[in-house]
């Protein structure tokens, strides 16, 4: 029986530079998911608490539980696996009481786990085709991110992306961040800023 649960959805983007796939996340992928979710180094940018690494069960529970209703997806750059991302149904109870009841919100998680391909603009150019497909693919409302203070390559991310910073919040120390910001791109947003680009 698989750990995760595999989707049907292929994305192809990227630019001249770099040929960017997202493609099912599956169980072939768990080594990588094993090395990466066992570096402090990554997960110190890709975890809200301190952790340092993530057993075997543990990373079948993460990946395991978020893919059952979820999309996972594998990054590939050039043809190597670099990472993996997640388009998410919103599960946290403050967040979805900003919203009307039903309101289709998603948020979206990265992480890079291959340190080559770090402040590359990589992040800019994948979360693009994973906001382009939330909209025009899966007909989301709204995208609700986040980062914290710390993470300046994640702010960029969404900041080049559209979104907007609606919120800030003080994390609760000791952390190793001390505010979080929340993200936001709403489907009429997206489809503003679209319809600006296709003029220029």
């Amino acid at each position: 029986m698989s750990i995760i649960k595999a989707h049907d959805v292929t994305l192809y983007g990227g630019n001249d530079q770099y040929k960017i796939v997202l493609r099912p996340l599956t169980d072939e992928d768990l080594p990588y998911l094993y090395k990466w979710n066992s570096d402090p180094e990554v997960l110190y940018w890709c975890e809200g608490d301190d952790v340092k690494s993530h057993s075997r069960e543990v990373v079948h529970q993460i990946y395991g539980g978020i893919s059952q209703h979820n999309l996972c997806f594998a990054i590939e750059v050039n043809g190597e696996m670099i990472g993996e991302c997640w388009l998410q149904k919103m599960n946290l109870p403050n967040v979805k009481a900003m919203y009307a009841d039903h309101t289709d919100v998603r948020r979206i998680d990265m992480m890079i786990g291959e340190k080559a391909f770090w402040g590359k603009g990589i992040g800019t150019l994948f979360i693009g085709m994973l906001v382009q497909y939330a909209f025009e693919g899966e007909h989301v409302e709204i995208l609700h991110c986040y980062c914290e203070d710390y993470n300046i390559r994640s702010r960029r991310v969404w900041e080049k992306n559209g979104f907007t910073l609606i919120l800030t919040e003080e994390i609760p120390q000791p952390s190793k961040g001390k505010l979080q910001y929340h993200w936001r791109l709403t489907k009429d947003e997206y489809d503003r800023r679209r319809d600006e680009e296709s003029r220029v």
